[in-house]
């Protein structure tokens, strides 16, 4: 049988074991954001990704563009974090977590020396496919990209 100061010796030991734990545990958590901004750069830089299908969403209501096998919109993103597409425009661009959504932000100058600024929200991205999405005006417009 036990004495009652050995009960609250034990419950002492059991409570800075568990407070041991707990700051191992949380000492241990990795920056997963870091990690994900890191694999979408590696996913995005360096190759010319071709815009394949489109749609357009209102009000639930899906329009769908398909442009395999036609000349279509590509968009280069540079390991330099600098963007070309095919419309001419040239910029910089970064990849970012802003409330939980990956984005993808380019600051760019138009043809006629225009600057815009636009913000993809990454539904989706790997080495060879990526999903974006955007809003314009009330609708969502969703992009499907591939590399060749």
């Amino acid at each position: 049988m036990y004495k009652l100061t050995n009960r609250k010796f034990d419950f002492k030991i059991f409570f800075l074991a568990y407070l041991s734990f707990f700051f191992l545990l949380v000492s241990c958590t990795k920056d997963t954001t870091t990690a994900e901004l890191n694999l979408a750069n590696k996913f995005v830089a360096n190759k010319i990704w071709y815009l394949d299908y489109a749609q357009t969403i209102t009000n639930g209501t899906v329009i769908a563009k398909n442009y395999i096998g036609q000349s279509t919109y590509s968009v280069n993103y540079l390991k330099d974090l600098t963007i070309k597409d095919s419309d001419g425009m040239n910029g910089t661009y970064t990849i970012e977590k802003i409330n939980g959504q990956l984005q993808i932000h380019v600051l760019a100058k138009t043809n006629g020396n225009n600057t815009i600024e636009y913000i993809y929200n990454i539904e989706s991205i790997g080495s060879s496919s990526m999903v974006l999405n955007y809003l314009n005006g009330g609708s969502t417009i969703r992009q499907f990209f591939s590399t060749k």
